[in-house]
């Protein structure tokens, strides 16, 4: 620049200066004129309300004007205004106050009114046609009520309006909206109308701004709407737009709009929106964030559409339609489609399925790069775009995929979708769980024909998590939206059967099947697999062959949990094949809780009534199978006793299972199992059983197993088992019989507490042993062993009436709980005896037991010991005592009393009929009472010391009976019985002990050293019909057994004094006696013992020195092994029984009696006075043998010589037979008696005949029995007569 223009330049800038300093000085003197005027004109209202009617074209007046000068320039306030109605009518406006402002900033700001009116609180009233045009219905003050017509026509002030309400109507839904503005500033500029505004939503956050102009009829104009922190749901939530609904959505929006002859133009939106939810008609569309700018223009031919996003990727998109179909060309880079995709949701004909899917599904995908041409008329004509991160979330039964990288290619046949092999995971809306697929490569195309679409896969290659194959073939969508129709098939390569719990058609199976399948198949693994399926999916699953699935798989180490509460099994190789809606699966191998399978078959008709259907058969050990009892239905809840079970042995089962999945309840089972060599232990109840074999049925309910044969305790034995409902008792776990022939003692084998019953029998039985377990209160189980027999073959070594001989019977009932320790032992044996017991606990507890005589169970138990009640019609009193003795002092069970009465009472083998016995353990003996009518007193067992202090009886009588001879086999005893013998008395008893005692007397079964001292005495003691009067006995133990060391008895007519000693054990034992009697008067002695009118006179003294087995009461003579001597002197015989051979029948055992007291009455016929009768016997192998005997008297001298048969009850003898005077006998008698006498003789004399005088001087042998004597003459010499005499002589014996 030269210097001429720089000096131009110069003098223009210093006349600008000069110009614009005039100009602010004039302000400043026009601002200083008006700050004086200001006073003066508020004091002139009238012209400032004509210069504001002028402007609004209205009516203004107010009550009273205040002025004030602020900034740009003055400021009066108005008070009580009053709007009249303007050109189209209405209501006036009353305001409370308002403000006009005059602006001299206007002079230099053409945008600025000279003159701007304000006012607050006012409410303007907008409404919405259902064409969608917006109209202005009029203005109010802030009472509301009246309005007037609002329009800036040609007003020429600016309006400001604070705390502006708009109402706004919706006429099409009848909806009323308010909104407040905070400020609204309106101006008119010729026919343009400018104005700017700040709204809020009532009852929300954040606010919008917004500017802007138009034409005063809205044909054209411009506008800039801005929202900060907005809450979508709050500021449009109840806004109705044409169906469409913003449920949430927060952030910030922009919009600027430009529209011409009413029509957009152009229009941009900046957008920074979170969590954005529209619902539309037709879907609902759900965005995360939305952030980015987004631009649309109209051309001559169409729209041209621009997005740009923030993070850098771009979309455009043009319309054109120039004169025919419409064209969409379309190019994309780097473009997110999340933010995007959604919004197809709302798309207006879109099936509800496909917008939930489109809009809840969050579709997503980055597009490389991407290029379309289509049209309204081709279709696509090109396409191309690669992409990453694919993806679409399942919704309803639509599918998702979490992501996929590929390139799709299309053109107007069809379209090709490629993906190189990659991970991903597929949510299939027909499968539970989506599909992790570690490796997923293949090619999909899709084509339209035949009224679908066609979706083609060739090959299709996956794999995940435990599975990998390959799948081929077609998919085909029908146009009218109908299910899909399948053409596919399927290999499988490899896959764990867990794997395939992943693919379950959960709609379509029942859910019981599902629930069966995923609890069924546990670990396992498919070797290969092959699947086809065709037909459409409206029909699945096939019924009625309206399609085909079919699919086969080889499974090999297959876990299977085939039913709740089952054992699994394991190791299983199965070939399986699905068919439409069924199962077949036949498996070899395997093991469950040890059990091996060798095969099974299981069926599942129909997968939507899910019945396994499943026959097996395997074997195993005995172990084994009882463990899957155990764990299994069937005995599950009987498991704690199965527990106490060990099995060996092994066993073969089949078994058919019919498990309906929806309630396991209805399972129906039948199975059979056949044991071997299986032993049985169960400690806890004392049980063992060996090599037991037999049948096993079982059903879903119970067991049975039986008969079972095998051994207990040594022995052959059959057991039968049921557990649960195969007991056919309610409540009841197990029941077991058990049937052999067993000893007491080996079933009482381990029970310590019950050990002394063992030792009171021999001999086996057949019993039926019985073990049940039932459930009692709450959880507890109550166990009850029981025992029944016969107790044919078993000796029973207990007291009368519970002894019994191996041939007889006595039924036995028993039932004892367990465990033993302190339980209930109830024991019946036939209507002799019931029996209640309480077993002892350790040392805590006593044994306690009631034994009741009779059919009558007792009700009551002492504390401890034996309490004995009722009647018995035979009972062996001394026998109980000694139980209740050695129980006290020993293992057994002591006495706590004893009550009882009997119709024949034994004591010490002898029968005391009508005894009542009590007994009560005192503090220092157990104190006996006793009382019948042949034994009375009272008893006292020491219970501390009974080794030295004794027993001690004292009794007021004890008639002792005598037992009548035993005769030989077959032949019933004859002559006489001392009195009191006679055959009416009841024969004594037959107990087991006393039978072994007579086939063994040494065998007592009692230790002689055992037995404690004796002290009795009784007031009247008699043995049979021996009156003894007054009696003592004293005992005491030695180390070989008792000391007998007195045994007296004293009474007028004989005198008996004796000792000896029993000597042994149980099992042999002997008693050796010295005994002592004398007699005055051998009648009177005789007649004390029962044998009245044998004898008269006779002074008698015998002693017998004797040795014999058993006890003191086993005398018997047969057994005897000792001497006897005999001296009677001046005695007769009043009665002679006929027949020589009478003589001979001294020693018998019928007679014993009377021959040791000296009665021979029956040898001398009608009677025989005797001077002497003496002898010596010595005994010996059951024979009475002399060589001595002696009988001397008046009439004949006898002697007697041989044996007598004690045992065989014959005779061996030599009878020598020297009369004095042959016919001496009636002389005799007349001498001795009189006449009576003599006639005796002379009777005696002839019934002899050729006995006695015809046998004087005669020897004879005598045998045969003692019923029929033979006699057999010798020799003989006959005697010669001597003279008559016609006088008798003298009588040279005196009868006494």
């Amino acid at each position: 620049m030269n210097a001429r223009w720089r000096q131009r330049l110069h003098l223009a800038l210093r006349a600008l200066g000069w110009s614009a300093g005039i100009v602010v000085v004039a302000l400043a003197v026009l601002v200083a004129l008006a700050q004086l005027l200001l006073p003066l004109l508020a004091r002139h209202p009238q012209w400032v309300a004509a210069q504001l009617s002028e402007r609004l074209h209205r009516p203004v007046r107010f009550a009273s004007m205040e002025g004030y000068w602020r900034g740009s320039g003055p400021l009066f306030v108005m008070r009580d205004v009053t709007i009249g109605p303007g050109p189209g009518g209405g209501s006036p406006l009353r305001l409370p106050e308002s403000q006009l402002k005059i602006d001299f900033g206007s002079w230099l700001l053409p945008s600025r009114h000279l003159l701007d009116l304000r006012a607050r609180g006012l409410e303007l009233e907008l409404s919405h046609d259902a064409q969608g045009r917006w109209h202005v219905n009029g203005i109010g003050g802030p009472q509301g009520g009246a309005r007037q017509d609002f329009s800036m026509g040609p007003v020429s002030l600016g309006i400001w309006l604070r705390d502006l309400r708009l109402v706004v109507t919706d006429e099409a839904s009848g909806r009323r909206y308010a909104v407040l503005a905070d400020q609204l500033r309106l101006s008119r500029q010729g026919d343009r109308v400018r104005f700017g505004v700040v709204l809020q939503r009532e009852g929300t956050h954040g606010q919008w701004h917004g500017a802007g102009s138009f034409h005063e009829d809205g044909s054209a104009g411009q506008l800039w709407l801005a929202g900060d922190r907005l809450d979508l749901r709050a500021l449009l939530g109840d806004v109705a737009m044409d169906g469409y609904t913003a449920k949430s959505g927060s952030g910030n929006l922009a919009a600027w709009l430009d529209w011409q002859d009413r029509k957009l133009v152009h229009a941009t939106l900046r957008f920074d929106l979170a969590n954005l939810t529209i619902e539309g008609p037709a879907g609902t569309a759900r965005v995360p964030a939305l952030r980015g700018l987004a631009g649309i223009s109209q051309r001559a031919d169409g729209y041209d559409v621009r997005y740009t996003a923030d993070d850098g990727g771009a979309l455009a998109i043009a319309l054109h339609q120039p004169d025919g179909p419409l064209h969409v060309g379309l190019v994309a880079r780097n473009l997110e489609l999340a933010p995007l995709l959604p919004w197809l949701a709302l798309k207006p004909d879109l099936s509800p399925g496909l917008g939930a899917w489109l809009g809840g599904g969050h579709p997503r995908a980055r597009i490389m790069q991407a290029a379309l041409q289509w049209s309204r008329a081709d279709g696509v004509q090109y396409l191309q775009a690669a992409f990453a991160g694919a993806g679409i979330d399942a919704v309803g039964k639509l599918p998702g995929i979490s992501r996929l990288d590929g390139h799709l290619r299309g053109d107007a046949e069809g379209l090709a979708l490629e993906w190189p092999a990659q991970a991903t995971v597929i949510d299939l809306a027909g499968f539970r769980n989506p599909l992790a697929l570690s490796r997923l490569a293949g090619t999909v195309a899709a084509w339209h024909a035949d009224g679908a679409w066609q979706v083609g896969v060739d090959p299709l290659v996956f794999e995940g998590e435990g599975y990998a194959g390959s799948a081929r073939g077609t998919i085909g969508l029908p146009d009218d939206g109908g299910r899909p129709f399948l053409d596919l098939y399927a290999h499988v390569d490899h896959a764990q059967v867990v794997a395939a719990k992943q693919f379950w058609p959960v709609h379509s199976m029942s859910p019981h099947a599902i629930q069966w399948l995923d609890r069924a198949l546990v670990a396992g693994t498919v070797d290969e697999g092959d699947l086809v399926v065709r037909g459409s999916l409206a029909d699945w699953p096939f019924h009625h062959n309206e399609g085909r699935f079919e699919a086969h798989a080889r499974i090999s180490g297959l876990t299977l949990d085939y039913g709740a509460d089952w054992p699994q099994a394991s190791g299983v190789d199965v070939e399986a094949s699905f068919v439409d809606n069924g199962m077949l699966a036949e498996a070899r191998g395997g093991q469950s809780l040890g059990i091996k399978l060798d095969h099974a078959v299981a069926l599942i008709p129909d997968f939507s009534d899910t019945t396994v259907d499943l026959n097996a058969q395997g074997s195993g050990s005995g172990a084994s199978l009882l463990a899957f009892l155990q764990q299994s239905p069937i005995a599950r809840h009987e498991a704690d006793t199965l527990a106490k079970l060990r099995l060996g042995g092994s066993g073969t089962f089949g078994f058919h299972l019919s498990l309906p999945v929806k309630d396991a309840k209805a399972m129906r089972l039948e199975g059979s199992a056949q044991l071997k060599d299986m032993d049985v232990d169960a400690p806890e109840w004392r049980l063992a059983l060996g090599k037991l074999g037999g049948p096993v049925s079982f059903d879903a309910h119970g067991v049975h197993a039986g008969p079972l044969a095998g051994s207990f305790r040594g022995q052959p034995s059959s057991l039968d088992l049921a557990i649960a409902d195969a007991t056919g008792r309610p409540g009841t776990v197990l029941s077991a019989r058990l049937q052999g022939r067993y000893a007491i003692g080996e079933l009482v084998q381990g029970y310590p507490q019950l050990e002394w019953l063992g030792a009171a029998a021999e001999g086996r039985s057949d019993y039926t042993l019985g073990l049940d377990i039932a459930h009692g209160s709450g959880d507890t189980l109550v166990q009850t062993l029981s025992a029944d027999s016969t107790l044919a073959g078993t000796t029973l070594k207990l007291p009368v009436p519970l002894s019994k001989s191996a041939g007889g019977t006595l039924p036995l009932h028993l039932t004892l709980g367990l465990p033993v320790n302190g339980a209930s032992l109830e024991v019946a044996m036939g209507e002799v005896m019931r029996a209640r017991f309480r077993l002892p606990t350790g040392d805590t507890q006593s044994l306690a037991a009631t034994i009741a005589f009779g059919d009558a169970m007792p009700d009551s138990l002492p504390d401890k010991g034996l309490r004995i009640r009722g009647h018995a019609a035979e009972l062996d009193v001394s026998g109980w005592v000694q139980h209740a003795v050695a129980g006290s002092s020993g293992n057994g069970p002591g006495l706590e009393s004893i009550d009882v009465s009997a119709d024949r009472a034994l004591v010490f083998e002898h029968d005391f009929p009508n005894m009542h016995i009590k007994a009560v353990p005192e503090p220092d003996a157990l104190s006996i009472d006793a009382d019948s009518p042949a034994l009375a007193g009272h008893v006292d067992v020491p219970a501390t010391d009974l080794r030295k202090r004794g027993i001690t009886a004292r009794l007021q009588r004890l008639y002792w009976t005598q037992v009548a001879p035993q005769p030989a086999a077959g032949k019933p005893a004859k002559g006489g019985q001392p009195k009191g013998a006679a055959s009416g008395q009841p024969p004594a008893a037959t107990a087991p002990a006393r039978a072994e005692a007579a086939a063994n007397p040494a065998a007592t079964g009692i230790d002689p050293a055992s037995l404690p001292p004796f002290h009795l005495w009784v007031g009247d003691l008699r043995l049979g019909a021996a009156k003894l009067g007054e009696a003592r006995l004293e005992t005491w133990p030695t180390a070989q057994g008792m000391h007998i060391d007195q045994l007296r008895a004293l009474s007028r007519s004989v005198q008996l004094n004796a000792g000896g000693d029993w000597n042994g054990d149980a099992q042999d034992s002997h008693t050796h006696m010295r005994i002592d009697f004398s007699a005055q008067d051998l009648g009177s002695m005789l007649t004390a013992f029962g044998y009245e009118g044998l004898f008269t006179g006779g002074k008698t003294h015998a002693v017998l020195d004797a040795r014999w087995p058993g006890a003191p009461t086993s005398f018997a003579l047969p057994t005897m092994d000792g001497t006897l001597g005999i001296d009677v002197s001046n005695g007769r015989i009043p009665e002679v029984g006929p027949g020589v051979g009478r003589l001979f029948g001294l020693v018998s055992v019928a007679e014993l009696p009377r021959r040791l007291t000296l009665d021979f009455g029956d040898v001398f016929g009608k009677g025989l006075g005797f001077d002497s009768i003496k002898g010596d016997f010595r005994f010996a192998d059951g024979n009475a043998t002399t060589d001595n005997l002696k009988i001397r008297g008046p009439a004949a001298d006898i002697d007697i010589s041989g044996r007598t048969g004690l045992r065989a009850r014959d005779y061996d003898q030599q009878v020598y037979v020297m009369p004095h005077v042959g016919n001496s006998l009636p002389v005799v008698g007349a001498v001795v008696a009189g006449p009576v006498g003599a006639a005796a003789g002379f009777a005696v004399q002839g019934l002899l005949g050729k006995g006695l005088n015809k046998a004087a001087s005669a020897r004879y042998h005598v045998s045969g029995s003692w019923e029929k004597p033979v006699f057999t003459l010798v020799e003989k010499h006959e005697a010669q007569p001597a003279a008559p005499s016609s006088a008798p002589a003298p009588a040279t014996s005196t009868a006494h």
